[in-house]
């Protein structure tokens, strides 16, 4: 037998394996379009970050829900995050929200819920409270706090990194971390504030913006001796040490 008449019958043997392999590639790539179709137009889930826009005298404020892995979320306003869980109920439509300040919840609410729109356009979820008022948040980036720095600010290295103060009797610490550009953090029991300060001789001042137009200052004598911090205002005095760590819920005092 030639080369010649064994060369037809190995191509057919060839065309006859390609073939299954063709169907289940096209299979694959039928299922993948009908996911993504279904994924644009019928999406339903709340995860992402979302935005509620509330209109008044003062101008325009804006509040944010960002829904994670792990029934985690973040609710944020102005400089102010508070972080806590969520539960969904998808039969339902419910969704619980909790968060917590010093240990306790300050946040303990349900609402029935609805998504509407599609994945590649403005999303809208849609929250109905127990009076039956509806909260429309629409599809949104990230959320990023909102910061009033101060122009007459520079940096105080005596006062720059994390402070940690422990209060044993009320069973709650917190931290304060400054950074070199004007920027403060401070960290306590899920809840998270960003803003801005400014040191001028022995006083400390510092600001958060609690919506988009109303900023709250405070300013305190402020002395830092021996790695300690200590923060006085009136009555009331605290003081922190220098930490390399920053506060965590996990490490909360009970």
């Amino acid at each position: 037998m030639s080369a010649k008449n064994i060369s037809p019958a190995q191509n057919t043997r060839k065309r006859s394996v390609d073939t299954p392999v063709m169907v289940a590639l096209f299979i694959v790539v039928i299922s993948i379009i009908i996911l993504s179709v279904w994924t644009m137009f019928f999406d339903t889930s709340i995860k992402g970050s979302w935005r509620l826009s509330i209109k008044d005298d003062s101008g325009d404020s804006f509040y944010e829900l960002n829904f994670k892995d792990n029934n985690e979320f973040d609710y944020g306003f102005g400089g102010v995050t508070y972080s806590g869980r969520y539960t969904l109920d998808i039969e339902q439509n419910s969704l619980a929200l909790s968060s917590s300040s010093y240990g306790k919840y300050n946040l303990n609410s349900r609402f029935n819920y609805q998504v509407n729109g599609i994945s590649f356009g403005k999303r809208e979820l849609l929250l109905y409270t127990a009076d039956n008022d509806e909260l429309s948040f629409l599809s949104s980036d990230n959320y990023v706090p909102v910061i009033k720095y101060y122009s007459d600010f520079s940096p105080n290295e005596k006062l720059l990194g994390s402070w940690l103060y422990k209060d044993n009797e009320q069973g709650y610490n917190y931290t304060f971390t400054f950074f070199d550009d004007g920027r403060y953090e401070y960290l306590c029991s899920g809840s998270r504030h960003i803003g801005a300060y400014k040191t001028n001789s022995d006083k400390f001042t510092y600001n958060l913006i609690v919506d988009n137009n109303t900023v709250n200052e405070e300013t305190m004598t402020y002395s830092v001796i021996d790695g300690k911090l200590t923060l006085i205002s009136g009555d009331f005095s605290d003081t922190l040490t220098k930490t390399d760590n920053k506060f965590s819920f996990e490490n909360e005092i009970k």
